[in-house]
């Protein structure tokens, strides 16, 4: 069964709704400039205005949503923000790949292989949205295994967008397996045990994924 992804986020009302919120705004259902307004969302999710508060706060948090008062509107994502969001991703993730290889090195090999078993199962079942969590996963291992708590804490802030941008990218790919042999080749880069030549090989996988996603969405 998946692991859950690392660090793990707070599964209370706020950031459930904050989720489905999310999922909204990066597929553009909520379209930027739309107005989030408490009263009808509470109506809407049947909870009271405390949850949606929390979900708002956490949207803002991320970037998603701007307040002014007690005013709330959505901003979306353009080219800039996942270029910004990929480019924060690639030093996040090197520096916790770094410190994973050399502190964890056998734990990190196998959160790897449980992840790269998710993405084998999903490719096999043609699942997109589970392919999405296990590449996820994969790449939340570095992260896990470095056991640097705030540098999990940065990643885990912004985790949730990447994820939802990446589902868009990989909703209308019917043959995921070419994603999962660049996963596969990474993890041998990885278990050569050479933190330079893994850290450019991410930052060429993720700028990859970066222009993928740019694509994808823009269309």
């Amino acid at each position: 069964m998946m692991q859950p992804l690392l660090p793990q986020r707070p599964v209370g009302l706020g950031n459930q709704i904050a989720d489905v919120l999310r999922r909204q705004i990066v597929t553009q259902e909520r379209a930027a400039g739309s107005l989030l307004v408490e009263e009808k969302l509470a109506a809407d999710f049947s909870v009271s205005r405390g949850p949606i508060r929390d979900a708002i706060r956490i949207l803002t948090q991320e970037g998603l949503v701007t307040t002014a008062g007690r005013s709330a509107s959505v901003v979306g994502l353009h080219a800039g923000d996942i270029d910004e969001l990929f480019t924060l991703r690639t030093s996040l993730e090197q520096l916790a790949m770094k410190t994973a290889l050399r502190d964890n090195a056998a734990g990190l090999a196998a959160a790897l292989e449980q992840a790269l078993a998710a993405m084998t199962a999903a490719v096999t079942a043609g699942d997109p949205d589970a392919f999405t969590r296990a590449d996820l996963q994969f790449h939340s291992a570095s992260f896990a295994a470095s056991g640097h708590r705030r540098l999990g804490d940065v990643w885990s802030q912004y985790q949730p967008t990447i994820e939802n941008l990446l589902l868009v990218a990989n909703l209308d790919h019917v043959d995921l397996a070419p994603s999962l042999q660049s996963h596969l080749e990474l993890r041998d880069l990885i278990a050569a045990g050479s933190p330079d030549l893994v850290c450019s090989e991410i930052e060429t996988h993720l700028n990859n994924s970066r222009v993928r996603v740019r694509r994808e969405y823009a269309d």
